[in-house]
């Protein structure tokens, strides 16, 4: 049944409001990458972005729902399609997200170390901790519950930005070294590899040597 009440957005008319959306976000994410998003207010993005507060507020009704919408958007920009759904996809991530943690490291580092970028990357945590808990169990399911959360908790880290800019600021791994050494190091973890075996070359996609 048709509802009288409801508004017709046109396709261009909706297309116009997403890419409206997509550059108050961007305006966020360039004021983490420079450190300072715990001072940035409402009107400080809306005259950045070009738009007025009011229209800030048709697309996010509180400033915490705002900070809630930039993480999944900061994901769509690096190129991560959410949280890993598979084993097979999470044995190759590394190779695909380390280039692109280097393409955005400003926004990737803010993200990670300042308060506002954790608070951004924490409002994720339940459907990241499932995620990750479920590919472990995918393949070892003979964990309790205790062993399971330990083992999603490594894997997950080893493949992060964190494990990322680890390798790279810690041991001087280049991003491709970085990547293969966080691949292998799941593999070994998740029982694809086994670790006695420094010859054996991960059957990961993108990264194979």
């Amino acid at each position: 049944m048709y509802d009288m009440n409801a508004k017709y957005l046109s396709p261009i008319r909706q297309r116009y409001m997403a890419q409206t959306r997509d550059r108050i976000l961007d305006v966020v994410i360039e004021n983490l990458a420079k450190g300072d998003l715990d001072k940035l207010t409402i009107l400080d993005i809306a005259l950045e972005a070009g738009v007025t507060e009011r229209t800030i507020y048709r697309h996010f009704q509180t400033r915490e729902d705002l900070l809630k919408a930039v993480w999944p958007h900061m994901q769509s920009k690096i190129g991560m399609s959410g949280f890993p759904k598979d084993v097979e996809t999470l044995l190759a991530a590394p190779a695909s997200l380390f280039p692109r943690f280097d393409m955005y490291e400003g926004s990737v580092r803010a993200s990670m170390y300042s308060p506002a970028g954790r608070e951004v990357r924490t409002g994720a945590n339940p459907a990241r901790q499932q995620a990750f808990t479920s590919c472990v169990s995918e393949v070892l399911p003979e964990l309790d519950d205790a062993a399971r959360r330990r083992r999603a908790a490594v894997v997950q880290m080893i493949g992060s930005s964190h494990g990322w800019a680890c390798l790279k600021d810690y041991w001087g791994l280049d991003t491709k070294e970085a990547a293969r050494a966080a691949a292998e190091a799941i593999a070994i973890l998740l029982g694809r590899q086994d670790p006695k075996d420094s010859k054996h070359q991960t059957d990961i996609k993108g990264a194979k040597t």
